[in-house]
């Protein structure tokens, strides 16, 4: 039987084609793509991230009420940088298709005795999150999520580079004491600090 006139015939073999070609598929639901471990980890991580922001602000406020503005500076420039780290979490998960998860941030120890003081306090801090950096790194080793390695990678050389800036000027606060001449000069030091954050200089100008 001859087909209408102006209407393409498909042979039989190619509508059936056809035909399977055009059956619905199964749904799929690309948050299954990360580890649910590995994804409340990092959703933990934004939260830890911005909590250390918040300490650093803290710090920085607390030197902005003595004569030490440039540590003021410095500590202000380190709050922005974990700001900076909770955002690329944040975009990771994005990037993965995972939820995220957005926690309270405590509140943050706002008394210091000394500048000596704040800046142990910082390396602590720095030491902690470290921890928690190693951590990730552990549980994204566990899920085979060689994509999450990687995206730490820069955390892990980062960390080692906060810690040794933070050790740097404990060293140098032990070496002067309390001799208010070379506390203000390192002072001018810490106010040209540069971010390490995106392949910047890690130490002061």
């Amino acid at each position: 039987m001859e087909g209408l006139p102006g209407r393409l015939q498909l042979p039989v073999r190619a509508a059936k084609t056809l035909s399977l070609d055009t059956q619905p598929m199964l749904p799929y639901n690309p948050r299954m793509d990360l580890d649910t471990n590995l994804r409340v980890l990092l959703n933990e991580q934004i939260n830890h991230e911005m909590s250390s922001s918040y300490v650093y602000l803290a710090m920085s406020s607390w030197f902005e009420e003595t004569p030490y503005s440039g540590f003021a500076q410095w500590m202000y420039t380190q709050s922005l940088e974990e700001t900076d780290h909770a955002m690329k979490f944040y975009h990771f998960l994005v990037d993965r298709n995972a939820q995220v998860n957005l926690m309270a941030i405590g509140q943050p120890h706002a008394e210091y005795a000394s500048a000596l003081d704040v800046f142990k306090a910082s390396l602590e801090q720095e030491q902690k999150v470290t921890s928690q950096i190693h951590n990730l790194y552990s549980a994204a080793e566990e899920a085979r999520d060689h994509e999450t390695k990687n995206f730490l990678n820069w955390f892990l050389d980062e960390q080692v580079e906060e810690e040794k800036n933070v050790r740097d000027m404990i060293d140098r606060l032990d070496l002067i004491g309390e001799n208010p001449v070379g506390l203000l000069q390192l002072d001018q030091e810490a106010a040209r600090r540069k971010p390490i954050s995106g392949g910047g200089d890690a130490g002061m100008a």
